[in-house]
């Protein structure tokens, strides 16, 4: 035993096994991050014996950090070292909150939905600076939504899918009205009435009026009503006319 213990010993501090720089550290599946930001995330002292390593523990450090959504950790014998893979929360939208004050920084600990964030396809929200935070330079999502709160992201993943095929672009969300959806797409602003099961209906139907175009000036359209998606209504802005200077 005591031949075996020191055996075990000698080959834990052998050169051959320790691990002594990132270098040694393969990331894969990672889109956003960088194999360098990973790496730093990882709390390896190094040098590091291969044997003492806790993936585990890794693992359950990494997904501590927003943007990382699943990670696992396994040891790599032939060349020592460590092999990483990754899934990232990958952001589809930047929500703003439903709020006219001023935003001028991003509290240490900010409150989902009620400071600016990024949300990702399943609804998972994140600060507006995760990323930057991990010295990734991810861009910002082209989407914008703005008043969806926490009671309202369990729609947020068949909403987003809906939108995502949708032949028409949407380029906005405003969901700060419970009774009254609101979309920006190519043809305008959109009035879905409260978020219901006939979302998708709704979808459709726009996707009908896309030829809206060729017969009215979209300058022209107030905005789109389509709470009923079988008589969708268009709302026209009423010409003014400036009074005459007196003479």
């Amino acid at each position: 035993m005591a031949a075996l213990t020191a055996g075990t010993l000698r080959l834990a501090t052998s050169p051959i096994w320790l691990i002594r720089s990132p270098q040694q550290i393969e990331v894969t599946d990672n889109q956003l991050l960088s194999d360098e930001n990973i790496q730093a995330l990882l709390p390896v002292p190094y040098p590091q014996s291969l044997i003492t390593v806790q993936p585990d523990e890794l693992a359950i450090a990494l997904i501590q950090h927003e943007p990382i959504a699943t990670a696992s950790v396994r040891r790599r014998l032939l060349p020592p070292g460590l092999h990483v893979q990754v899934s990232e929360h990958q952001p589809v939208a930047l929500t703003v909150p439903n709020t006219s004050r001023p935003i001028q920084s991003i509290p240490d600990d900010p409150i989902p939905f009620e400071e600016p964030g990024l949300i990702d396809a399943e609804g998972h929200w994140m600060p507006r600076n995760s990323f930057a935070e991990l010295g990734a330079t991810a861009s910002m999502p082209p989407l914008t939504v703005k008043g969806l709160n926490a009671s309202q992201v369990k729609n947020w993943p068949e909403t987003y899918q809906a939108i995502a095929r949708s032949p028409v672009a949407i380029s906005a969300i405003d969901w700060s009205q419970d009774d009254n959806l609101i979309l920006q797409s190519e043809l305008g602003s959109v009035h879905f009435g409260p978020y219901s099961k006939s979302f998708k209906r709704q979808l459709a139907a726009l996707d009908q009026l896309r030829q809206l175009g060729d017969q009215v000036n979209p300058e022209k359209v107030a905005f789109i009503d389509l709470q009923d998606p079988e008589n969708p209504i268009v709302e026209i802005l009423q010409a003014t006319s400036d009074p005459l200077p007196n003479p």
